[in-house]
């Protein structure tokens, strides 16, 4: 595994999630009407919805929830979502142009890889691409001339997705995870690589699992969620708390698996790690996104329990035991990262602890060891660099990268020095690499690619926020744009958990450009680009740090040139549609078109749709006084504003959505509804087979993106 961060694991998250394209009928035009008024048939069943509002006091101050009813999953919620999408639907089929979708279809067929793993000498991968629904395991075995499939989703079903892998240390088995309809609540599988024969384990409840193997193949740690009748069981909530840590002896009835460590907290995750030796198992028990606690397991004890090493800080730390030593990945003290090694026989004793890679310019994201080699990955200058250490620390150089990107990986190698990763970047598709210190850097796999990156070029500018903080700002655009021939511009930023935005491979991007458009991704507080402080900057009371950072760019793009506020649209998901939120109440002058996906933006009540609450570290708890006032004062929902002339927005949401509830959107586009006098669109559409992203098809992603962009370049007046 590669060490240090959750927010990976839990937040695959992708701008604007693919989706699927309701058929909704229905007679009359989808126009959008002037001075404000809405459509009779979006006003009559926001009318009715609205006939539940509810005004409560919370710690002094009066809260109007006017579409609490929307909450509730019954007759009139349906019947709202059904004419509101219908209505959507409409709207954008009178606004099609059909090339958006044949260039769309193109530019999403470049595929994409993940989970890349090293073991007994065969490379695993998770890879889509051409015309692949889902991403299939391959695998690649030494001196073969090209990789095999070993577990292809699209053969099991319309909409069976592949969430995640683990193979042995030795590459016999590897152990994955399927789900359907984007709701990643996987179900665990085995299969025997050489023989390509599925074992007969099948373990339900395993969304978002942690595992980790024996070293001599026969069983693994892995996190479930309850079963049924087991404690901590919740029918209103399966699947959302308490993923506590099992054993599992291969051929055996997982039934039957023996409870190793029962989570105290139900929003807590554990990631377990089993030594190369198989005698210690290193707990990482994960309390959000800025907490974390190391124990460790001896194996050789009869029912051992797992002893602290570093629990109970506010710091995040995560550990491995590797050629007999324990060694901690810490930002305590150092916000940045370094990493140390402790003596297995008195581990929690810092007095022993052994510095090995110290804190330096550049952020620690990751580390994870390829035989006896170190190998660590840092976000330096907000672009991701590899170098390799011996296991004292002594550097043995770095690998170098094709260009300024984003890696992802690499991941534990226990039986070589070779090291696998994936590497991307704004203008270079995914490709697949592998560093061998004796021959060097080689490709070993590659998407296909239809575009010509010369067309396109790369800028960094910095942009200073409304405190003075210099923010990082990507601009791609069509070689040779100039300043003084305002172009439409898309913007996105996250801002939290933990997340870096590094240059990455965007495909859909690659459609807008090819129109004469440009990009703009922000790098903004609360991501991990600058180390742990940074990222406190943008969470809990310093949120609006996030809102100022964006906010910021947004106001500095027209001083450019480059655009006008009326050809500057912006997108974002999850976290990152919170943030989109956010920006329409704050700001609504200073773009014309927004798409929000999937986000939260009722925070006062985000804690009520579960499994939310495993946020509270990042946002705050709205029952407590303190962060309920923060929260209330940025929720986009208590602050949309009646007569304001809001910009054009598309609030998209998925119902198999199993992070994000739907509830939220459906709350925020009737009141954002009701409120706008500018005339233009305020539009809800509403996946019904997918998911909050992950696990998405091909197909169902072409039709998100023909929708999103027809109604953006309808609202910029391309169209």
């Amino acid at each position: 595994m590669s060490r240090i961060r959750l927010s990976t694991a839990l937040l695959r998250t992708l701008f604007l999630p693919g989706a699927i394209c309701i058929a909704c009928g229905g007679a009359g035009s989808a126009e959008p009407r002037p001075g404000g008024t809405l459509d009779p048939a979006l006003a009559a069943v926001n009318t009715e919805a609205r006939a539940g509002a509810v005004v409560e006091t919370i710690f002094g101050r009066e809260v109007a929830d006017p579409f609490r009813a929307l909450e509730r999953d019954d007759d009139l919620t349906r019947r709202w979502i059904e004419v509101q999408t219908a209505f959507t639907e409409r709207y954008l089929a009178e606004h099609a142009d059909p090339t958006t979708a044949e260039r769309l279809e193109a530019f999403l067929s470049i595929g994409w890889f993940r989970d890349a793993v090293r073991a007994g000498g065969r490379t695993f991968y998770v890879r889509r691409d051409g015309d692949q629904e889902q991403g299939a395991l391959y695998v690649l075995e030494p001196d073969a001339p090209a990789p095999r499939i070993l577990v292809d989703p699209n053969a099991l079903g319309p909409r069976v997705a592949l969430d995640w892998v683990f193979p042995s240390p030795g590459g016999r088995y590897v152990a994955y995870g399927l789900s359907d309809e984007g709701d990643e609540r996987s179900v665990l599988h085995v299969l025997d690589v050489a023989t390509d024969t599925r074992l007969a384990e099948r373990i339900e409840h395993t969304k978002w699992t942690g595992l980790s193997w024996l070293a001599d193949e026969t069983g693994f740690y892995y996190t479930r969620y309850p079963r049924e009748g087991e404690p901590d069981w919740d029918p209103a909530n399966v699947d959302s708390y308490f993923a506590h840590l099992f054993f599992h002896a291969l051929g055996s009835d997982p039934a039957q698996d023996p409870l190793v460590y029962r989570l105290a907290e139900r929003t807590d995750f554990v990631a377990p790690d089993v030594s190369p030796d198989d005698r210690w198992v290193v707990l990482n028990v994960f309390h959000g996104w800025s907490q974390s606690d190391v124990l460790l397991l001896d194996r050789t004890v009869p029912d051992a329990a797992p002893v602290p090493v570093d629990a109970g800080g506010d710091h995040l730390v995560s550990g491995a035991v590797h050629g007999g030593r324990l060694y901690l990945g810490t930002n305590e003290d150092h916000p940045r990262f370094r990493i140390v090694a402790a003596p297995l026989d008195r581990p929690a004793d810092r007095a022993a602890w052994v510095e090995v890679v110290p804190e330096g310019e550049g952020t620690i994201e990751s580390w994870s060891f390829a035989g006896d080699t170190l190998v660590v990955r840092f976000t330096e200058n907000v672009e991701s660099r590899l170098r390799r250490f011996g296991l004292d620390g002594t550097p043995r150089g770095e690998i170098e990268l094709p260009t300024r990107g984003s890696v992802d990986g690499p991941t534990e190698n226990r039986g070589d020095d070779v090291v696998v990763f994936e590497f991307d970047s704004f203008t270079q598709p995914p490709t697949l690499y592998a560093f061998d210190p004796a021959t060097g850097l080689r490709e070993l796999d590659r998407v296909g690619r239809d575009f010509d990156p010369s067309r396109y070029e790369l800028r960094r500018e910095t942009v200073a926020s409304r405190d003075g903080t210099p923010l990082v700002v990507f601009l791609v655009l069509p070689a040779g744009t100039a300043a003084g021939d305002p172009r439409p511009t898309l913007v996105t930023g996250y801002g939290g958990f933990n997340v870096p935005m590094l240059p990455g491979f965007v495909r859909n991007i690659l459609y807008w450009m090819e129109r004469g458009g440009i990009f703009a991704q922000a790098v903004l507080r609360g991501g991990s680009e600058f180390g742990e402080a940074w990222h406190r900057a943008g969470m809990l009371e310093n949120k609006h740090n996030v809102f100022d950072d964006f906010e910021a760019v947004l106001r500095w793009l027209p001083t450019t040139g480059l655009t006008t506020p009326e050809r500057l649209a912006i997108v974002g998901a999850s976290n990152g549609g919170l943030l989109v939120g956010a920006m329409l109440t704050r700001c609504p002058d200073a773009f014309r078109a927004a798409v929000a996906s999937v986000g939260l933006y009722d925070m006062v009540r985000f804690t009520q749709f579960p499994p939310a609450e495993i946020w509270i570290s990042e946002y705050g708890d709205p029952s407590e006084p303190d962060a309920f006032a923060w929260l209330y004062d940025y929720s986009p929902y208590h602050n949309v504003r009646d007569g304001t002339p809001y910009p054009a927005a598309l609030v998209a949401t998925a119902e198999r959505d199993t992070r994000v509830s739907w509830k939220h959107s459906v709350k925020f586009a009737a009141r954002l509804q009701e409120a706008s006098s500018s005339g233009r669109p305020i539009l809800f559409h509403m996946e019904r087979a997918v998911g909050h992203g992950a696990g998405t098809g091909r197909s169902d992603t072409v039709r998100e993106y023909v929708r999103n962009y027809t109604f953006l370049e309808t609202a910029l007046g391309l169209r």
